[in-house]
């Protein structure tokens, strides 16, 4: 953090204020500090120190006569430069072990659910988890199976997973031999083409073909077709904004919370860009681009999809526990990364 140079001393102090109001939630006084200090010192001294801090921009007084509580800048010194990620407990690491066993081999939307709810619980804070929508994906191949009166089933398999399946209701009667000639069209008009285009390729297919298609075949290849549209943007999972009403910053003023949970694509554009590939970031209160998040933190990593980063993180008042966050996030982005390796 460039600006701000402090003393041994001035640190210690802005940790004991900060780890004094995330603990409690009030203003941080002198005798507080001294109580919580490593370093023996007056209450006088303690003051003095303070208000040193606070010249700097550090910690504030939000009214005559009360403690101090951290700046927004007070918090970003702390985190880069007074605190590392804390671990994982072993009790936490065989609870959430035992979780993680449940997860391997689902597919991708139930991963992330559960993740979600193991970063929420884990925390005591929101959990949001935003995958690529799969439309970047590629082709590698299209397989329809006959399954009984009138029904066929669609598998797509692209480059880096997962696949995707549906079962289409045709009308009238079908042979064998149409299903497969149907699966090899598909095959050579889509194999390599991305999943967002799938869509808009059968579509100008169809109208090129000549001889045109029987009614049968180009009913099945349009019901593929609307199967294979784009089906909008990132897959959002979140969980635990209970967590976040309950704090007492935020008890009496809820409304405030309305920007952030308007829609999910507002949780995804907190989340999207937070975060750069192989990092733990902290995004600290006006630092986020949303302004329902001023009083607002994002603690976000990364995970890889195949080729594609994306995204995960914390959201929680600004008077969060930063070091056990930090170590949570590194820890369920590495995780994520493994589950979805497999």
């Amino acid at each position: 953090m460039h600006g701000v140079e402090l003393t041994e001393r001035e640190s210690t102090i802005l940790q004991s204020v900060i780890d004094g109001y995330v603990r409690e939630a009030k203003p941080v006084s002198s005798s507080a500090v001294v109580r919580m200090s490593a370093v023996s010192l007056s209450s006088a001294t303690v003051r003095n120190v303070m208000r040193a801090l606070e010249e700097k921009g550090l910690i504030l007084q939000p009214h005559t006569s009360a403690g101090r509580v951290p700046t927004d800048l007070g918090y970003r010194y702390y985190v880069d430069n007074l605190v590392k990620p804390v671990g994982l407990t072993p009790s936490e690491r065989e609870t959430i072990g035992s979780e993680l066993a449940k997860l391997v081999h689902c597919d991708l939307a139930t991963v992330l659910a559960g993740i979600s709810h193991m970063v929420s619980e884990a925390s005591r804070q929101m959990a949001v988890a935003v995958a690529p929508s799969g439309g970047g994906h590629l082709i590698e191949q299209v397989a329809l199976a006959a399954i009984g009166a009138g029904r066929i089933m669609v598998v797509v398999a692209t480059d880096i997973g997962p696949t995707r399946t549906a079962v289409l209701t045709t009308d009238g009667t079908f042979h064998k031999a149409e299903v497969s000639r149907a699966s090899d069209l598909l095959n050579k008009w889509l194999r390599g083409v991305m999943l967002s285009e799938a869509s808009a390729t059968i579509e100008r297919r169809l109208e090129e073909r000549d001889p045109a298609p029987g009614d049968w075949l180009a009913g099945l290849l349009d019901g593929v077709r609307v199967f294979l549209s784009p089906r909008g943007g990132e897959r959002i999972h979140y969980e635990g904004a209970r967590y976040i009403f309950r704090n007492p910053e935020f008890s009496a003023d809820v409304a405030s919370l309305g920007d952030i949970f308007d829609s999910e694509e507002t949780l995804a554009d907190v989340v999207r860009g937070s975060a750069e590939a192989a990092e733990v970031r902290v995004v600290i209160g006006r630092e986020n681009d949303c302004r329902g998040m001023s009083r607002m933190s994002l603690v976000a990593g990364t995970y890889r999809i195949g080729g594609s980063v994306a995204r995960m993180g914390i959201i929680g008042p600004t008077r969060m526990r930063y070091p056990k966050l930090m170590g949570l996030v590194g820890y369920f982005s590495k995780v994520l990364d493994d589950l979805l390796a497999e």
